[in-house]
C-alpha cells in the first residue's frame, strides 16, 4: 500500500513537472506547422512572379514545408524531454539501411530534381531520347518517372535516371521545324524538270508552309549523279510529312520517266518527323 502511494506520487510529481514542457513542445510544433505552410506559400507566389514552371515551384515550396516541420518537430521532442540525440543517431542509421534498398527510386529522384531545373521539356512537348531512339508526347512530369504516349498511342513509363543520362531531342521547343530531302539525279536527267516536280509537290501538301517556301539546291557533285537537297518548313504539330511527300514524290517522277532516287541516301525517318 505505502509503496503504491509513493508510486502514485512519483508520478504525478512527474506529470505536474512535464506538462508545462509538453504544453511549450505543443505550441513550439503548432507555430511550426504554421509557419511551414507560410513559406511554401510564399516559396510558391515567388515562383510564380519569377515565371517558374509550376511543378518546380511545387516541389520547392514542399520541400520547403516540410525541412521547417522537420526542425520544429526535433525542436518540439527536445523541449518535451525525448532524448532527441540518440532518435536522430537511430533515424541517421536506419536512412543508411533504407536509402541502399531504394537507390534507383533515390537515383529517379535526383535525376527528377535536376530535369525540374533544366526543363528540356515540358508538359505536352514532343520528344525523342536514346539510343535506343524512343519518340513521344510527354504527357505527366513526376519526380521520379516521366510518362510519354508514342505516336502509336502507346503510353510508355520512363524512370527519370534512364532518361537524363541519355540525349534528349526536343521538337516542340520552337514553332516550325526543317524537312530535309536529298536527293541523287543521274547526269542524263534534266534537272530542272526534277526541280519543278519535286517543289510543286512540297508545295501541295497542307501542311508544309509557303513562309519560308521550299528550297531546291545542289549539294555535291559526283562522277556519275549530282547530289540535290530539298528543305521545306512545317508546324511542329504536323506528322508524317517526310513519309507522304516521298510517296507522292517518287510517284509523280515515275510517271514523267525520271530515274531519280528519293531519298538519295539513307534516312531515320523517326528523326526526320
Amino acid at each position: 500500500m505505502e509503496f503504491l502511494q509513493e508510486m502514485t506520487a512519483e508520478f504525478l510529481e512527474w506529470l505536474f513537472a512535464f506538462l508545462p514542457n509538453l504544453g511549450k513542445a505543443l505550441l513550439i510544433f503548432v507555430v511550426g506547422l504554421y509557419i511551414a505552410s507560410l513559406a511554401r506559400r510564399l516559396v510558391q507566389r515567388t515562383g510564380n512572379k519569377l515565371h517558374w514552371d509550376s511543378t518546380l515551384a511545387a516541389y520547392l515550396g514542399n520541400t520547403s514545408r516540410y525541412v521547417l516541420i522537420t526542425i520544429f518537430l526535433v525542436a518540439a521532442l527536445n523541449k518535451a524531454g525525448f532524448p532527441v540525440s540518440s532518435l536522430l543517431a537511430a533515424m541517421g542509421i536506419s536512412g543508411v539501411i533504407i536509402g541502399l534498398g531504394v537507390r534507383a527510386e533515390i537515383a529517379n529522384y535526383f535525376a527528377g530534381v535536376m530535369m525540374l531545373a533544366a526543363r528540356p521539356f515540358r508538359q505536352g512537348d514532343l520528344i525523342e531520347f536514346g539510343p535506343p531512339p524512343q519518340i513521344g508526347l510527354v504527357r505527366e512530369v513526376c519526380m521520379t518517372y516521366t510518362a510519354l504516349d508514342t505516336l502509336d498511342n502507346v503510353r510508355i513509363v520512363i524512370p527519370n535516371a534512364v532518361l537524363w543520362r541519355n540525349r534528349i531531342f526536343n521538337f516542340s521547343t520552337h514553332d516550325r521545324r526543317a524537312i530535309r530531302i536529298p536527293i541523287t539525279i543521274p547526269y542524263d536527267v534534266n534537272v530542272d524538270w526534277v526541280r519543278d516536280i519535286a517543289l510543286d509537290v512540297l508545295a501541295r501538301h497542307p501542311a508544309v508552309l509557303n513562309d519560308p517556301a521550299p528550297a531546291f539546291s545542289m549539294s555535291d557533285v559526283t562522277a556519275n549523279d549530282v547530289r540535290a537537297l530539298l528543305v521545306a518548313w512545317s508546324s511542329v504539330d504536323s506528322m508524317n510529312i517526310f513519309g507522304d511527300v516521298i510517296i507522292q514524290m517518287r510517284k509523280e517522277l515515275a510517271v514523267a520517266g525520271l530515274a531519280v532516287t528519293v531519298p538519295g541516301k539513307d534516312v531515320d525517318l523517326k528523326r526526320e518527323e
